[in-house]
C-alpha cells in the first residue's frame, strides 16, 4: 500500500507514459481542420497587428514615450510567440505525431525553454505597464528623476532576465515522452520537483499579476472619476480620457488578462494539487486544445487592447499612411 502512494505521488517517466496513453485520443479529423483554421486566422491577424504597432511606434516620434517603449517591447514578444510557437503547433498538428523532427530531449527543452521566456515576458510586461501607468498618475514626479529611455530600457532588461530566471526549473521537468505511433510530444513529468515548481509559478506568473493588475486600474478608474477636470487632457491609455472609456478598457485589460492565461493557470494547478489523478483523464485533450488557443491569442489581443483601439496611435498610423506610404506610392507612379 505504502508503495503504491509512493507511486501516486511521484511518477516516473513511464508511469507518467502509462497515463498519457489513456489521456490522449486521437481527436476527429474536423477538430483538427477547425484548430488548424483558427491557429492560421490567429497568427495572421497577431502578425499584422503586432507589426502595425512596431512601425508606428518605431516611425514616429510623438509616439517615443515610456509606455510605448513597453508596447513595443511587448509587440516583439508576441511576433517571436507567433513565429517560434504557433507555426510549430501547426506543424505539430499537420506532421502528427510530431517527433521535433528527430532532433530529441535536448531541442524540446530548448524549445519550451525560449516559448516559455516569450510567455513570461509578455506576463510581465503587461505587469509592468500596469505600475507605470499607476506610478505615472498617482508619483509622477518619480518618473521624471530619470530619462524615460535609459530607465525602460533597464527595466525591460530586468524583465527578459527575470522571465528566463522563472523559466529555468520549469524547463528541468520537460521531457520528450514518445508512444509511437500515437504521439510525441514535450511534456511535464509530474514528480515532486515539478509540483513545486507548478505551484510557484502559479503564484508569480499569475496570481500576483492578476492581483496588481486589478489593483491598478481599480485605482485608475478611480482618480479619472473623481478627478475628471483635472486629467480631462491626460492620455493614460494613449487617448484623452473619460471615466466611462477608461472603466471600459481597464475591464478588458483584465478579462483578456484572465481568458489568455487562466487556462495555462489551470494546467500548472492540476499538476501542483495533483487533480490529473481524478479528472485529468477525461479531459486533458480539451484542456490541451484550450491552453494552446488561450495563450497563442494573447498576440491578438495585445495590439488590440494596447495600441489599435487608442485614438493616439490611430492618429500617428494615418499621419505616417499620408506622410510616407501615400507620398511613397505617389512618387513611384510618378517616375513610371
Amino acid at each position: 500500500m505504502a508503495n503504491k502512494t509512493d507511486e501516486l505521488v511521484d511518477f516516473g517517466y513511464q508511469e507518467w507514459k502509462k497515463h498519457l496513453d489513456v489521456m490522449i485520443t486521437v481527436k476527429p479529423g474536423w477538430v483538427n481542420v477547425l484548430f488548424i483554421v483558427v491557429m492560421v486566422v490567429t497568427f495572421v491577424l497577431g502578425v499584422c497587428g503586432n507589426l502595425l504597432t512596431c512601425v508606428v511606434i518605431y516611425c514616429d516620434r510623438r509616439m517615443h514615450t515610456a509606455i510605448n517603449y513597453y508596447l513595443f517591447n511587448l509587440a516583439v514578444v508576441d511576433l517571436l510567440v507567433a513565429f517560434s510557437g504557433i507555426l510549430l503547433d501547426l506543424d505539430g498538428f499537420i506532421n502528427y505525431p510530431f517527433d521535433f523532427n528527430g532532433l530529441g530531449e535536448l531541442v524540446c527543452k530548448v524549445h519550451h525553454f525560449f516559448v516559455a521566456t516569450l510567455w513570461n515576458t509578455d506576463v510581465l510586461t503587461i505587469t509592468v505597464l500596469a505600475i507605470e501607468r499607476y506610478i505615472a498618475i498617482f508619483h509622477p514626479m518619480l518618473l521624471n528623476k530619470k530619462p524615460a529611455q535609459r530607465r525602460v530600457a533597464k527595466n525591460i532588461c530586468l524583465i527578459w532576465f527575470i522571465a528566463m530566471l522563472e523559466t529555468l526549473p520549469e524547463t528541468w521537468t520537460i521531457e520528450l515522452i514518445r508512444s509511437p505511433p500515437k504521439f510525441s510530444i514535450c511534456c511535464f513529468v509530474p514528480n515532486r520537483f515539478t509540483k513545486l515548481i507548478s505551484g510557484i509559478l502559479c503564484l508569480v506568473t499569475f496570481i500576483i499579476p492578476l492581483g496588481i493588475m486589478v489593483f491598478v486600474y481599480t485605482m485608475v478608474a478611480f482618480k479619472v472619476k473623481s478627478a475628471q477636470s483635472s486629467y480631462s487632457r491626460a492620455e493614460i491609455f494613449n487617448h484623452r480620457n473619460n471615466s466611462s472609456k477608461v472603466n471600459k478598457l481597464t475591464v478588458a485589460m483584465t478579462v483578456s488578462f484572465v481568458v489568455c492565461w487562466l487556462p495555462f493557470f489551470a494546467i500548472r494547478i492540476v499538476f501542483a494539487v495533483e487533480l490529473y489523478r481524478y479528472w485529468a483523464i477525461q479531459y486533458w485533450d480539451l484542456m490541451m486544445l484550450l491552453t494552446s488557443f488561450s495563450s497563442w491569442f494573447s498576440i491578438v489581443l495585445n495590439p488590440l487592447l494596447f495600441s489599435l483601439i487608442s485614438t493616439k496611435f490611430r492618429r500617428a498610423l494615418k499621419n505616417l499612411w499620408n506622410t510616407k506610404i501615400k507620398r511613397h506610392r505617389a512618387s513611384r507612379s510618378l517616375i513610371v
